[in-house]
């Protein structure tokens, strides 16, 4: 099955983007656009810098978990990966986001409350 993505409407207004693989898991959010266009933009720009492996950014946190962020080419960020346990872990997130970054699907509008931080 092929990815897809998700775009969630926030109650104060903001847009963000989820995409997800095959199997309906969050591979990659995007951060809060303030328009519904914006956000379809910046999906726009995710299928073409997914591959890119020059555009993934690899962070540890503090708590010793592995994490990533897409960026475009102007070095803005377009999406955060969940945490990951291990460094192969946050390999198999990004080989999953050049693997499904393409699709051109969007599944539903989701309504629901989106924290910006």
């Amino acid at each position: 099955m092929k990815g897809y993505y998700q775009l969630i409407e926030g109650h104060g207004g903001g847009f963000v983007f989820t995409l997800k693989a095959g199997n309906h898991e969050t591979v990659l959010q995007s951060t809060v656009y303030w328009s519904r266009q914006a956000a379809l933009d910046a999906a726009t720009e995710v299928r073409h810098c997914s591959q890119d492996a020059s555009l993934f950014q690899r962070h540890e946190a503090e708590d010793g978990n592995h994490y990533f962020l897409l960026l475009n080419r102007e070095n803005k960020i377009l999406g955060r990966s969940a945490d990951y346990n291990t460094r192969g872990g946050l390999n198999t997130g990004i080989a999953s986001v050049q693997r499904n970054g393409p699709a051109e699907t969007f599944r539903g509008l989701v309504r629901r409350s989106l924290t910006v931080g």
